[in-house]
């Protein structure tokens, strides 16, 4: 049974909005109080807190960082469906994924990142476009020189984007039908994601805000829906960081 909404106040709302933005980049304007109190209530209460001033402080003393760990899972947004915006599907099929055939010719491989993955259905519709390019192409052997890594900053999105599995609801979200018939298999009132496809990504948890000295180039990075959550200031930043990561 859900709890009833904890209510939050200016100043609770100051320390929770600079917490959030330093752990996981979200900036929180003026006016989303609700959103705090409708997606962290049920965890402050869950926590023993009877207020968002308690809940900061041990959030912010719990060096586990189980609770920040939660706390970013809750507040992220991770809307996303299968080839969402057509424009950008169109742009890739008619243009990116011919020059990346081209890079594995003339190098050997293609590296792609999907910066920001959520539950996998970005990454997931690349690989069905990729393949399907591929096999009219009569390059089938290409996907094996293909380099695939997604990321994103929630454990809960990241292990379904792992697991590759659907419900109903999350099929019917810009899934072509023949789509769906030739790459998901039913299971258990789920859709599961063709196994081969699937491992051929590497999925990482990985916070944008951190150092990108860990990479080395990509031919082709995905950063879709997630830096309108930023502020400025960290929007030129991210921007800047994935300049150094891109093959020119």
């Amino acid at each position: 049974m859900r709890v009833t909404v904890l209510k939050i106040t200016p100043p609770e709302y100051m320390l929770m909005r600079t917490y959030i933005e330093a752990h996981c980049g979200i900036h929180l304007e003026q006016d989303k109080e609700y959103l705090i109190e409708s997606r962290l209530s049920d965890l402050a209460a869950e926590s023993g807190c009877r207020s968002f001033q308690e809940f900061h402080f041990k959030a912010r003393t719990d060096y586990t960082g189980r609770l920040k760990e939660r706390i970013i899972d809750a507040i992220t947004t991770n809307e996303t469906s299968w080839f969402r915006d057509k424009s950008l599907w169109d742009y890739l099929e008619q243009v990116a994924v011919p020059r990346l055939i081209e890079i594995i010719t003339r190098t050997g491989k293609a590296r792609i990142w999907s910066s920001a993955v959520s539950t996998g259905q970005e990454i997931y519709s690349l690989m069905m476009l990729l393949d399907r390019t591929l096999q009219e192409r009569g390059l089938t052997s290409f996907l094996n020189r293909f380099e695939i890594f997604a990321t994103d900053i929630s454990t809960a999105a990241l292990e379904t984007a792992v697991a590759g599995r659907y419900d109903a609801i999350a099929m019917d979200r810009g899934l072509p039908t023949e789509n769906r018939e030739r790459y998901f298999t039913p299971q258990d009132r789920r859709w599961e994601f063709d196994s081969d496809l699937r491992s051929r990504v590497q999925f990482k948890k990985f916070n944008l805000q951190n150092s990108f000295l860990c990479f080395t180039p990509f031919d082709l990075v995905l950063c879709r829906y997630v830096s309108i959550y930023f502020s400025v200031p960290f929007k030129r930043e991210l921007f800047s960081k994935m300049a150094t990561v891109l093959t020119p």
